[in-house]
């Protein structure tokens, strides 16, 4: 029988937090000095034992990973709320890049107050209509919160800077910024002519950029002056605090 470890108990509760968790994934969060290799062989054991449900799309795609029946009562333990998923939602691509951005926040060298996907605001009492794809916050000491959304450009132009927009009607979510990680340099350039109104900061990075330098040593373009900083680096300002609590 496979001994369950302590780093297997966080990873599937961390799968219960973000639904879906790829190889590479799992890999940067727990496993960061292991080759590619051994960690495929220790999800592909917690999966045979039922503890994970392992999916892969074709034998060109990297595999994906959520809480299997026999993890469930290990993520509950933990305080997650673990959904057994039978389906692999039509927009993972969009799900993996949020992921994505939550771990290079919780991989970072600062203390984070909390991250929250989408799929997690109605649970954490989120009363806006507005849904940013996630928010999160840090204490460097103060803490400071930003919105999150990531274009993978299969919405229209017009589309997100509409919901950018509706970001200035937001109550009780005082945040730095809107903080945009795309997929492509040129759709910063596009979003930079569309946004001179707005009264608030939104920053943009590639996730390419992002993945290479880390969420708080790459530089974000500030679309509407065409300034750069590093996330942190922002001038500091009165209201940074938040309602939303973890």
């Amino acid at each position: 029988m496979l001994r369950v470890t302590e780093r297997d108990k966080a990873l599937i509760a961390k799968c219960g937090i973000c639904r879906w968790l790829s190889t590479s994934q799992v890999q940067r969060l727990y496993f960061p000095h292991a080759t590619v290799n051994a960690v495929q062989k220790r999800l592909r054991k917690l999966a045979d034992e039922g503890f994970l449900r392992t999916h892969r799309e074709d034998l060109l795609s990297q595999a994906i990973h959520a809480v299997g029946p026999k993890g469930k009562a290990i993520a509950e333990a933990r305080g997650v709320d673990a959904v057994l998923r039978a389906e692999v939602p039509r927009q993972i691509e969009h799900l993996k890049g949020v992921n994505d951005i939550r771990i290079a926040v919780e991989t970072g060298p600062v203390r984070v107050a909390y991250f929250f996907a989408h799929w997690q605001l109605a649970d954490v009492g989120w009363p806006n209509p507005v849904i940013p794809d996630a928010i999160f916050a840090v204490r460097v000491p103060e803490r400071r919160s930003f919105a999150v959304e990531y274009d993978r450009l299969t919405e229209g132009f017009e589309v997100l800077i509409s919901k950018l927009i509706r970001y200035s009607s937001i109550p009780g979510f005082l945040f730095e910024a809107v903080v945009i990680v795309t997929e492509r340099e040129r759709r910063m350039d596009l979003l930079s002519g569309g946004l001179r109104e707005l009264e608030f900061r939104v920053l943009s990075t590639t996730l390419g950029e992002l993945e290479a330098s880390g969420i708080f040593d790459c530089r974000f373009r500030e679309l509407h002056r065409g300034t750069e900083f590093k996330l942190l680096e922002l001038p500091d300002r009165d209201d940074a605090e938040t309602d939303v609590e973890e």
